[in-house]
């Protein structure tokens, strides 16, 4: 059960990726903020409330509020994380001010197991997204370091050790 549910979670943050990605490239050039359409909302919505239910057993009577306060903050965060003027430092500390407003609201809501249970899961999905990152990272530099033999050994380039 705690497999699906991640798999599903899993499946909800690449399909929001996919989708804020596939958004950037349509927009015009001179505009770099992104915004959801109402459809993408309500997907988030739909897919989080499931999630809640499924993995966290947060009850039905509480589900719409949680998801409708998740996705106003996590809209929050990303105009933070896409504005070029503050610091990585800044977005930090600003992104963590976020997260402490957010879990005030959700703890007027949810009592204290449910919202214990919410950020455990919440947790568990960062560290394995940052898992996949840095997989990703490592594969990358692994694949650059097995490129640059070529160049060093002359193979690529031309003669004379790619000169």
């Amino acid at each position: 059960m705690k497999r699906v549910s991640t798999l599903l979670v899993t499946i909800l943050f690449l399909c929001i990726s996919t989708i804020s990605f596939a958004q950037r490239k349509h927009k015009k050039k001179g505009s770099k903020d992104f915004t959801p359409t109402e459809a993408q909302k309500m997907n988030f919505i739909d897919r989080y409330k499931q999630v809640l239910g499924d993995s966290l057993n947060i009850p039905t009577s509480k589900r719409d509020t949680v998801a409708a306060i998740e996705l106003s903050y996590l809209l929050k965060k990303m105009k933070i994380s896409n504005d070029k003027s503050i610091s990585k430092d800044d977005k930090e500390v600003q992104t963590g001010m976020l997260d402490g407003d957010m879990y005030m609201h959700l703890g007027a809501i949810l009592n204290a197991e449910e919202l214990q249970r919410l950020q455990a899961f919440e947790l568990r999905q960062k560290k394995e997204q940052d898992e996949r990152i840095k997989a990703q990272k490592d594969a990358q530099a692994a694949q650059s370091n097995n490129n640059m033999g070529y160049r060093q050994n002359g193979y690529y380039g031309g003669g004379y050790n790619g000169y």
